[in-house]
Formats: C-alpha cells, sequence, structure tokens
C-alpha cells in the first residue's frame, strides 16, 4: 500500500487501520463463511459516523474497490474484498434503548446478540435473525427473516428511520417522510445505497416465550417436513416454527429438527401445540418456557470459517412432490461430520404476509415458504467445494418449478448478483428493479457500493431495455 493511501485512510480512523503487517489481520479480516478467504489491503475501524464518512471519502480516494462490513456473516463473502479496501463497522455497536417510547437505536455494526441483551432488559424485543451472532445491519437491509415475524413482521418492517452514509460521504436520515423511495428500497434491497450507521427500531413487549426445539428421528424425513408444513399453513401468527434436516446430537444422528417459537399467552393453545408437535415421537424435546434471549440462542452458534455454499428459493407451498424431492435431497447429502449438510425450511406468514406490499422492496412477501441448502463443512477440506455447492445448488432446483421470486430472500444468496443483471430483475421483479436502478442511479452512479447483490446504475438496464431472459 503507498503512504498516500495509508495516510488518507490513517486520517479517517486515526490508529484503527490495519494492514497485512498487523498481527491482528488474520483475526480481525475472517468472515463468517471460509470459502471467502478474502485479503484485503486494509481494513479501517470507524468508531463514530463522521468516521465512516471520513473512510467513504478516503476509500474512494484511492480508486480502490471497497466492501462494508458489519456483522460479517454474508454467505457470498460480500463483506471484504481482495486487494481493496474494507470498511469494519465493528465498532458502531451500541444500542441505547428508549423504554417509554418503545424504541431502539442501533448502530450499523452491532450483532442481535448486543441488540437482544439491550432491549429484552426491558422486556422488549424486536425481530431479529434467528442466530444472535448475525449483524444487524446485513440482516435488516435484506428483509430480516426471524423468530418474531408472524407476529411483528421482518426486521426491516420494524425500522422507523436510518442514518446513512452515501458514497459521497452525505448523511442522511431517512424514513418515509424525508425520502419514501429510498426508504422503501432499504427495507429488501438496502445494500445497494449506502452505509445505514443507525437504525432506529420499533420494540414490542415480549416478556417471556414458549419454545425451543424438538428433534424426530429422520427415518422418514418427508413425514417430519409434512408435520412442519400442516403446523404452519393452521399455525396463529403468534408461532413461527422452522425445519431443518441435519445430523443432531453427539452421534451426528439424521434428524429433523424444528424450532419452535410461541409468542402468544394462551395456555390451551399450548396444549395444542405440544399435541400436534407430538404427532411423531420425538427423538429429543426442548420446548419450555424461556426467556428471549434463550430462543435466540436455542440453535447454537456456528464457529466463523467454516465453508458455507447456501442456495435458496421461495416457493408458494409445500406440496408432497416438493416435499419428497426435499426428503430425496436430505438423503443424498455427504458430509457427515460436526459440520454438515443441512435443509432448512421457512414459513412466510402472519404479518410478513400481510403486510403492506407498497412499502418495501422485500420481493418474497407473497410466498409460502423458504427452501435453503445448506452446505457447510470443514475449512481444512476445500477439496469438497465442488461437490458440496452441486448439492446445495441441487436442493434450489428442486424447489424452484415450485417458487417464482428467483433467489428470494437475498440474504442466503450464495453468489452476488454481479456477474450481470439477471438474476436480480428475477428477484425484485421488472418494475421493483427498474426503481432500484433510478435510486443507484442518484445516490452511487458509480457503483461504488457494489459489493453485494447489485444493482448496477447502467442505463442499459432501464425499462424496455432489461435482458431478454428477464422480461
Amino acid at each position: 500500500m503507498s503512504a498516500a493511501v495509508r495516510r488518507a485512510l490513517e486520517a479517517a480512523c486515526p490508529g484503527r487501520v490495519i494492514t497485512p503487517d498487523h498481527p491482528g489481520y488474520d483475526r480481525v479480516r475472517l468472515l463468517f463463511n471460509g470459502m471467502h478467504d478474502r485479503r484485503p489491503r486494509a481494513i479501517c475501524l470507524p468508531a463514530t459516523p463522521a468516521e465512516v464518512q471520513h473512510a467513504i471519502l478516503a476509500a474512494r480516494g484511492t480508486g480502490l474497490p471497497t466492501a462494508i462490513r458489519g456483522g460479517g456473516h454474508n454467505i457470498a463473502g460480500s463483506g471484504s474484498v481482495d486487494d481493496g479496501i474494507v470498511i469494519d463497522l465493528r465498532l458502531l455497536n451500541r444500542v441505547r434503548v428508549d423504554p417509554r417510547r418503545r424504541l431502539a437505536a442501533t448502530g450499523g455494526g452491532a450483532t442481535w446478540a448486543d441488540f437482544d441483551l439491550a432491549t429484552t432488559t426491558h422486556q422488549l424485543a424486536s425481530t431479529g435473525g434467528t442466530f444472535d451472532d448475525t449483524g444487524v445491519g446485513g440482516l435488516t437491509l435484506g428483509g430480516g427473516i426471524g423468530h418474531l415475524m408472524g407476529r411483528h413482521g421482518l426486521a426491516c418492517d420494524n425500522v422507523e428511520s436510518y442514518q446513512l452514509v452515501t458514497a459521497a460521504g452525505e448523511l442522511l436520515t431517512v424514513d418515509p417522510t424525508t425520502d419514501p423511495e429510498l426508504d422503501w428500497a432499504l427495507r429488501g434491497a438496502g445494500h445497494n445505497f449506502g452505509v445505514v450507521t443507525e437504525f432506529q427500531f420499533r420494540l414490542h413487549p415480549v416478556e417471556r416465550v414458549y419454545g425451543g426445539y424438538v428433534a424426530y428421528p429422520a427415518d422418514d424425513p418427508a413425514a417430519a417436513v409434512r408435520l412442519f408444513r400442516d403446523l404452519m399453513q393452521d399455525a396463529p401468527d403468534d408461532l413461527i416454527c422452522t425445519m431443518l434436516l441435519e445430523r443432531h446430537g453427539p452421534m451426528q444422528r439424521p434428524a429433523a429438527v424444528m424450532s419452535v417459537c410461541y409468542c402468544g399467552d394462551d395456555p390451551q393453545y399450548r396444549d395444542t401445540l405440544d399435541k400436534a408437535l407430538r404427532a411423531i415421537e420425538p427423538l429429543d424435546w426442548h420446548i419450555e418456557d424461556r426467556s428471549y434471549v434463550s430462543m435466540q440462542l436455542c440453535l447454537g452458534r456456528l464457529p466463523f470459517g467454516l465453508r458455507h455454499y447456501w442456495s435458496a428459493r421461495c416457493v408458494d407451498g409445500l406440496p408432497d412432490e416438493l416435499v419428497d424431492a426435499v426428503a430425496d435431497r436430505f438423503r443424498a447429502a455427504t458430509i457427515t461430520d460436526p459440520f454438515n449438510d443441512t435443509i432448512l425450511l421457512e414459513p412466510i406468514t402472519g404479518a410478513v404476509r400481510t403486510a403492506d406490499p407498497a412499502r418495501s422492496a422485500v420481493p418474497f412477501r407473497g410466498a409460502g415458504f423458504n427452501v435453503t441448502g445448506m452446505a457447510i463443512w470443514d475449512p481444512a477440506h476445500p477439496e469438497a467445494d465442488a461437490e458440496q455447492t452441486a448439492w446445495a445448488k441441487s436442493v434450489a432446483a428442486a424447489a424452484e418449478p415450485y417458487g417464482r421470486w428467483g433467489d428470494g430472500y437475498i440474504n442466503y444468496a450464495g453468489d452476488s448478483a454481479s456477474a450481470g443483471p439477471d438474476r436480480a430483475v428475477r428477484t425484485f421483479g421488472a418494475a421493483a428493479y427498474d426503481r432500484l436502478v433510478a435510486l443507484k442511479q442518484r445516490l452511487d452512479p458509480d457503483n461504488f457500493f457494489r459489493s453485494n447483490y447489485n444493482v448496477a446504475p447502467a442505463s442499459g438496464q432501464l425499462l424496455g431495455q432489461r435482458p431478454e431472459s428477464a422480461r
């Protein structure tokens, strides 16, 4: 790195620029997905919104590719870049709670663990992922599936306002009044338009939940998936379950593991729920009255650095033919060590579906379920990459005929959309895509923010000029 570049970055983040000769470089650059072993020239760690502004201007001045890192959990590795600059937000992790107004001001580098610890002190919560070490910013800007979404909608549905730094270094406050078009885009396609240094979240009373997980033996995985499907099709908004076909317990036995989160207070429904869940004899049962923080931890945490490839599709429903295909794909999984291939099934239900679709760019509100092939394997075995990637893609291919939302939930996309606009057009739909392109041209015409599920500002992708396959 040239001395001039180093000076520019140090001026933005004094004493907090990490280069390859720094003893902490490998630790700080590590991403959740070890398939993306990126080696940036420099990692800047701003501690204030003003420092983010200066860091963006300094990075633009270098002409080097730049990535924004929040929690580092992005499966496509968008939080880093080879031979470029990373603006790492982890120091912007403060969460300030106003319990009287039920609001939480949350730094763009906070994780859901930071958020939940601050809000549940006041017996308040908001929809926020299903793994608490995920970054608040990345998850929310892509929509934000979570345990409370049936009652309270996606994470993005609970944002009151955003503090955003643009590619030009401007600090904006964005809400439905100040900039309704940008507010719309930040809810579901938000990684493209700037760096959110603070979110203002609306909070809800959540004292306890009834939940945890129940595991079923996978002798007949299709039966467990049908149980999950039927339960969610008739579920009240207070109930969100997810199904994971995976290997479970110390013996790594194939199992169907259902996470269960009921945030209602009807004891009669709890009894009904228990009976429904015991329609198949459980292998393991950990459903009880618990804190929301405990619910957020019940699926555990995966260490950073494992190799991942995920491929997801949103589908209208889970007909028996698709259930059988999913069960077949699970049987075809080959990795059996403690980090294993998983098929994740999530419902799109309740307040996610009933929210006004015109208020956000979220593309999948009309879907019934999200189906994801999650290949996860040991970093010591990169030779398994091709086989594992192909397996995850085979899960998405099985679901493809039953869906119409492209990549659907972009937070699970295993690849960025940088190879071309076709995938993004199919995901967001033609009309929404054109709106996103117009916004990109207004806010980031040089596509400075391109390490993401990218919407490019190229005029050739405007209405009437998009690729033939997307029309």
